[in-house]
């Protein structure tokens, strides 16, 4: 289908949006249509071919903001969830799916391995078979992976990515094997908190949106009570990858109060964009020579990498209290 959507008529974007939706949501929008406009769409639908993601998301922009609205009352709610579930279903599943809503969302392991610095994730799991290895990083999202992956030795590098070009099926077993081994090893790293991993991460959400006059005083107080858990806490916080927040004079400023042995070696443990972001702020002769050392730069440990990012995010953070730089959000959010 043609990249340009403004060459797509009405029923070719409604068409589109009803695929995108998937039939068991569609199915409830075309009964009420006539005949026609039924048979009209459903051509379409059959028409449409590969479908661009490019396209896709501008019919899904395109639509939405057809339906923005600055009117107060447009506010859902779970009193106008419950209506919508029990006038779809009978009351006792509409009662079950309500009760289901209720109850806290638990992660998944993986879900938890995908929230925490790749450094970490290395740290876990550097000691693990490369088939090991191959598996773990097979079920996270693949912008995790690519920067573990980047984290390991060299010679593991290789082995892992041909193990996991190699996976086909799994045994059942084996990945709960691995899961409870994991979920051992996050319950571990929260130490003598008394506080769970998904209770960590729970904290360090809220504490991100709170505003910073209020956010502040609760952590120097947690430091205070618990410097334990103020330590792991913390470094949640702020993790290296955040920095993509940044704009160009922020990267500006933190270049002019690190040193350049600290960002090549924390460069090595992040993302491509992370990196590109620090050399498009630099002269154009420094981000070559800095990539160069990048390059010829040996393997370095994970305790080396940490350390780096770990030096450059004090930095951030006296840039960030100084006023110099705005971490988070909008306004004055951390």
């Amino acid at each position: 289908m043609s990249k340009n959507t403004a060459a797509l008529k009405g029923d070719d974007k409604a068409a589109i949006l009803l695929f995108a939706l998937g039939p068991e949501v569609s199915a409830s929008l075309v009964q009420g249509m006539d005949d026609q406009t039924m048979t009209r769409l459903a051509r379409r639908m059959s028409e449409l071919g590969k479908i661009e993601s490019d396209v896709l998301v501008q019919v899904l922009d395109e639509y939405l903001e057809l339906h923005e609205s600055d009117d107060p009352m447009m506010y859902s709610s779970q009193k106008d969830v419950s209506t919508l579930l029990k006038m779809a279903v009978e009351d006792e599943r509409a009662n079950r799916i309500l009760s289901n809503l209720n109850q806290p969302q638990k992660l998944t392991v993986w879900q938890k391995l995908s929230r925490i610095q790749p450094n970490m994730i290395a740290s876990y799991i550097e000691a693990e078979h490369p088939q090991t290895i191959a598996l773990i990083l097979g079920n996270l999202d693949t912008s995790v992976a690519s920067q573990v992956i980047a984290l390991l030795p060299e010679d593991m590098q290789m082995s892992v990515v041909m193990r996991m070009s190699k996976i086909e099926s799994v045994p059942k077993e084996l990945v709960h094997d691995i899961e409870e081994t994991l979920e051992k090893e996050l319950s571990e790293a929260t130490g003598n908190t008394g506080i769970s991993f998904d209770g960590m991460v729970s904290v360090v959400e809220i504490l991100k949106t709170l505003d910073k006059t209020v956010s502040k005083p609760i952590l120097e107080r947690l430091e205070e009570k618990d410097e334990e858990l103020f330590s792991q806490v913390d470094k949640l916080l702020l993790v290296f990858e955040d920095l993509l927040e940044l704009d160009a004079k922020g990267i500006q400023e933190i270049l002019k109060h690190i040193s350049s042995d600290d960002l090549v070696r924390a460069l090595k443990g992040a993302s491509e964009e992370l990196a590109e972001s620090f050399f498009s702020n630099m002269s154009q002769r420094a981000a070559e020579i800095m990539r160069e050392d990048m390059e010829v730069m040996p393997p370095l440990k994970l305790s080396e990498v940490e350390e780096a990012q770990q030096n450059i995010l004090k930095a951030v953070r006296k840039l960030d209290e100084d006023g110099v730089i705005s971490l988070g959000g909008s306004d004055d959010m951390l």
